[in-house]
């Protein structure tokens, strides 16, 4: 069932469904995008199963592999803010951040019976990577809606985009936590050190504290504005931590060199 034919079908599938989605919201057709959405969910999470059918393994380990499980991750985040933060609103924004990973799946490598090697065989493996893939996933969405915030010359909203990229973004700073947290532990049952400013290491941690910051100096006076730099400077960082570090080879982390 699974073949390299079969696989890129779905993938374009649901890059397709995805983007359709994207337009019926812009068309304000919001209860026909979110069933186009889940349709382009569903051919996702079969790629997915596939990845890890042919690998063998929870399939982190190599971009194009967190690449398609990025994609996956948009539509019940959808579901939960809308559920928890009242977000219904959103449903484009996280359809437009689900459809560029999975495009970009198509100029990746394909390892498709990818193994782990002896630093990923550890119990750390899938939730350290499952904290930071929901985490990048929350932080996309809420980059957009930040960069609406200061596009829009409406203040209300501005406002109105601002909030809801903070309030995306206090699900995503927890398990960005997590991810950081368990990363140093999982560094020290690896390698024996906590902490080794490897640049993979090193961004991740700059990530976190400007996002930290942007909310900090919210309170402030003009802390909107501050805040909303901050945010997009984090989510500049994280782009680095994601894709340079892991892409470009000067920039190339010894010790995390197996994502590849």
């Amino acid at each position: 069932m699974f073949t390299d034919v079969s696989m890129l079908v779905l993938t374009g599938l649901a890059c397709l469904l995805y983007g359709i989605a994207f337009v019926l919201s812009l068309c304000h057709r919001a209860k026909a995008s979110f069933w186009v959405f889940g349709l382009g969910w569903i051919a996702n999470g079969l790629v997915v199963i596939g990845n890890y059918v042919l690998c063998g393994h929870p399939p982190f380990g190599n971009m194009y592999h967190v690449l398609v499980f990025l994609s996956l991750c948009f539509l019940p985040l959808y579901c939960l803010v809308r559920a928890w933060r009242g977000l219904g609103w959103t449903l484009g924004y996280f359809a437009f951040a689900s459809f560029f990973p999975l495009l970009g799946t198509f100029f990746m490598e394909r390892n498709l019976s990818w193994q782990r090697v002896p630093a990923l065989q550890s119990p750390w493996f899938v939730p350290h990577v499952l904290s930071y893939m929901v985490s990048y996933a929350t932080a996309a969405v809420a980059a957009i809606l930040m960069l609406s915030s200061l596009w829009s010359k409406d203040d209300a909203a501005s406002r109105r985009f601002h909030d809801a990229s903070q309030s995306i973004m206090r699900v995503s700073l927890p398990l960005m936590t997590f991810g950081l947290w368990s990363g140093a532990l999982w560094a020290e049952e690896a390698w024996g050190i906590y902490w080794s400013w490897d640049p993979k290491e090193t961004w991740a941690l700059i990530t976190w504290l400007l996002y930290l910051a942007s909310f900090h100096v919210f309170d402030s006076r003009g802390g909107r504005k501050r805040s909303a730099f901050l945010h997009l400077a984090g989510f500049a960082a994280l782009l680095v931590t994601f894709l340079v570090v892991n892409l470009l080879p000067k920039f190339g982390s010894a010790l995390h060199s197996y994502v590849k």
